[in-house]
């Protein structure tokens, strides 16, 4: 008997040696692995747009600051609301070498087009970088001054005023249709493909207004071409403090748009881990607060791993409410 336990003992002692000799080379070999060629950083939306300056932001924060030497090739792949790319990216399974841009709308747009078009279930998500805000800008111009202004203009003629916004079933004309809803108003919603298009329908005057994000429109804001007029926040952006919220105007609503990024499924648990610790250093370091944050004025909010994906499945149950309000969901 005293033989017998003594063999188990060192069975037992064997195992886990052999255990920990296992996890501590699993350990090592996800510290050491990093891309081998250069990263394709595919793009959902046209160049111009609120995801185009985010991946040329986080490369140029990685670049300038030193956070890595991997290099990565920006590949724009506009068309379908974001679905086209993002159904590439989702069947490119097992690519190491490739990241996408994942907004709230490559949430909500799988809702309203149906089987066949890749959801975040298909993808791989590694983290969320920021939350970004969500204007009502007009030409300088223009005789709407304020967001009652619209209002009034929306109540006195019916199907006259015109939103511009990107896509079909996004952000913003979710957005669109919570403001319908809050100011008991119709106005006439515009899509198009990215915010650089909406802006250029802006400046020509074949809209009265466009939902944007601050990144879509600071250049036309310092030139004086464009004003905001509300933000659809829960308290006003810092940089843009004399911009009041909708819910301060007396109009009950706010809504979250957020900037995170995937990678294609079933790509290796070491690739995870290596993108996931970048991005959390894209996160931390001063470069992105001044060079995106600050300068696009977002609002940092970093998430990785399960709480990623549960947000986003969160996000995706808000969505699904409002989309079934437009009537493009059942």
């Amino acid at each position: 008997m005293k033989a017998s336990s003594y063999g188990r003992k060192v069975l037992q002692v064997v195992m886990m040696t052999a255990l920990a000799v296992f996890v501590f080379g699993a350990a090592v070999q996800a510290a050491d692995w990093k891309p081998t060629k250069p990263i394709n950083f595919v793009v959902p939306y046209a160049p111009g747009g609120g995801s185009d300056v985010y991946a040329r932001a986080i490369e140029n924060v990685i670049k300038t600051a030193k956070l890595s030497s991997d290099r990565f090739l920006i590949e724009n792949k506009a068309g379908g609301g974001g679905a086209i790319a993002t159904t590439s990216v989702a069947q490119s399974p097992g690519n190491d070498h490739m990241l996408l841009t994942f907004i709230s709308g490559q949430v909500s747009g799988p809702l309203t087009m149906g089987k066949g078009v890749a959801t975040y279930r298909d993808l791989t998500i590694i983290a969320n970088l920021a939350k970004d805000e969500q204007f009502i800008v007009v030409k300088a111009d223009s005789p709407i001054k304020t967001i009652q202004d619209l209002v009034a203009a929306a109540k006195k003629q019916p199907g006259t005023v015109t939103i511009a916004g990107t896509a079909t079933g996004q952000e913003d004309q979710m957005c669109n249709r919570l403001f319908e809803r809050a100011a008991d108003i119709k106005v006439r919603y515009v899509p198009f493909k990215s915010g650089g298009e909406c802006i250029t329908a802006l400046l020509g005057g074949h809209v009265s207004a466009i939902w944007a994000n601050p990144s879509e429109y600071i250049p036309q804001y310092e030139a004086k071409m464009v004003r905001p007029i509300a933000v659809a926040n829960d308290k006003r952006v810092a940089l843009l403090n004399t911009i009041p919220t909708f819910m301060e105007s007396g109009y009950k609503f706010q809504f979250d748009f957020f900037r995170a990024i995937a990678a294609p499924p079933k790509i290796s648990p070491q690739a995870v881990a290596y993108y996931g610790k970048l991005m959390k250093s894209v996160s931390d370091s001063k470069a992105w607060k001044d060079n995106y944050l600050d300068k696009y004025m977002l609002s940092p909010l970093f998430l990785s791993g399960k709480d990623a994906v549960k947000f986003v499945a969160e996000n995706e149950k808000i969505f699904a409410d409002i989309l079934k309000d437009l009537g493009l969901v059942k």
